[in-house]
């Protein structure tokens, strides 16, 4: 047994060594240890008494265990030593018990804080057992064993020979509590109580006692940037503190995965890139269509055009290819010439006149006055005022009264200040409807005097 003490002893000193090489907030936990049996208090009857106990050497129990979240782990235990057995009388057999086991921790950050010095949990587990059991004789008054009813009373004594097995399978549970020291450093007791399948009379049940130092460690930098992997935001890739592990190639204060240029340095408003601005518009040279002229970041940097030179942007110009500056009255704010014709016929619209005369009715004066001003604003353009009726009487007639209606039209502009020679008076009567003459309403359209361009060429 030498031998092996001396084997523990050295595995133990070179986990202590790896352990503490690891630093804090870990999912490892290694713990080595001594521990003690008591074969006597088998159904928890003598728990406690020490003068039962085999006490092995320290490091003769080594724990392995590795959490799979904040409440449960899971172990491998493995206990070793020379054993006495006082109510068997086994004197310094070879006692192993190995097997794993899971753990419901209690400091998981629902019952108690994950941090906290005080670590307990509750462990159940499979085992390997091996132990003189096989041969053992009753001894009356020795090992004679006993019965006993339900209710704890003793029913009779059992004088049959035990047959014990040297290699068994026991289940175990029990209580564990870890006390932290440090964050990689603490003290574990355990108390566990193990029930050997192979014995149906639960004789060679026993409690099993450990105490042992135990260590935590396996937080891993993969990047080697100082920034452990759980708190690592680029676990993979060297970074900095500043952006959790991820990195600033260029130093610029901003992490590459937000960079525009990750490996040149530029300014925040130029999205970590060091564009400049060559016309100093406020457009970077990056994104300025025109740079070497000033131009708003709406037309990419450039300066807006005047394609027809009216003195009237393309952004605001609605026929940009005409020009037609702002403030002449033959143009619109927009760009666009006016359309004289129209705005001059729909003046006209509904202009009254005696009935079957060309006297026109002092209630179109109004209309005559604004289509005089806008033909006016035309400042010299020619125009036809043509004359129309409907079909009623005779065509000779309505010909006739078109004429005139459309002479009576064109005086009445020119004495509103339309130059002479700008209009010239047509008649079509019944020539050229725009609505039904079946109709009082068709009849009432067709009855109209309206402005046409002229195709006479000012001289």
């Amino acid at each position: 047994m030498k031998i092996v003490n001396s084997l523990l002893v050295s595995v133990a000193v070179l986990i202590s060594s790896i352990a503490f090489a690891q630093n804090s907030d870990n999912p490892w936990y290694i713990g080595v240890g001594a521990h003690a049996t008591d074969h006597t208090a088998k159904n928890l009857k003598g728990f406690g008494d020490t003068d039962d106990m085999s006490f092995t050497p320290p490091l003769s129990k080594i724990t392995v265990a590795r959490s799979i979240n904040r409440s449960f782990a899971v172990d491998i235990q493995a206990s070793v030593g020379e054993v006495d057995d006082k109510y068997l009388q086994i004197k310094d057999e070879l006692f192993v018990l190995a097997g794993a086991g899971v753990r419901y921790k209690f400091a998981n950050g629902y019952l108690i804080g994950e941090n906290s010095w005080f670590d307990p949990y509750l462990r159940v587990g499979g085992n390997y057992h091996k132990y003189a059991y096989s041969g053992l004789k009753i001894v009356e008054g020795v090992n004679t064993l006993t019965a006993y009813d339900e209710d704890g009373t003793k029913s009779e004594l059992l004088t049959k020979d035990f047959e014990g097995q040297d290699d068994s399978f026991v289940v175990n549970g029990g209580l564990g509590i870890n006390f932290w020291i440090a964050p990689t450093f603490g003290i574990n007791l355990e108390s566990q109580y193990n029930m050997n399948l192979s014995d149906d009379q639960n004789y060679t049940d026993f409690l099993q006692h450990s105490v042992s130092f135990v260590f935590r460690f396996g937080n891993t930098d993969k990047d080697k940037d100082g920034i452990k992997d759980k708190d690592d935001e680029c676990p993979e890739i060297p970074g900095i503190a500043e952006f959790n592990g991820c990195p600033d190639t260029d130093g610029d204060g901003i992490k590459d995965s937000e960079d525009e240029c990750p490996t040149e340095a530029g300014p925040k408003e130029n999205n970590g890139c060091p564009w400049g601005d060559e016309d100093g518009d406020g457009v970077t040279d990056n994104l300025d269509d025109c740079v070497d002229e000033a131009g708003p970041a709406e037309n990419n940097g450039c300066p807006w055009p005047d394609t027809d030179g009216d003195g009237i942007l393309d952004k605001d110009d609605k026929c940009p290819n005409e020009a037609c500056p702002a403030g002449d009255s033959r143009c619109t704010n927009d760009g666009c010439k006016r359309d004289i014709v129209k705005e001059a016929t729909k003046q006209l619209e509904g202009l009254l006149f005696d009935s079957a005369k060309a006297t026109i009715r002092p209630e179109g004066k109004e209309k005559l006055d604004t289509a005089a001003q806008i033909i006016k604003d035309a400042q010299g353009e020619k125009f036809y005022v043509d004359g129309h009726t409907d079909n009623t009487g005779s065509l000779s007639f309505n010909r006739k009264l078109s004429v005139k209606r459309a002479q009576a039209v064109v005086k009445a502009l020119e004495e509103r200040g339309v130059s002479a020679g700008t209009l010239e008076a047509r008649g079509f009567g019944p020539d050229q409807p725009i609505a039904d003459n079946d109709t009082p309403e068709g009849r009432q359209q067709n009855r109209r005097v309206v402005i046409t361009a002229s195709d006479k060429v000012e001289e």
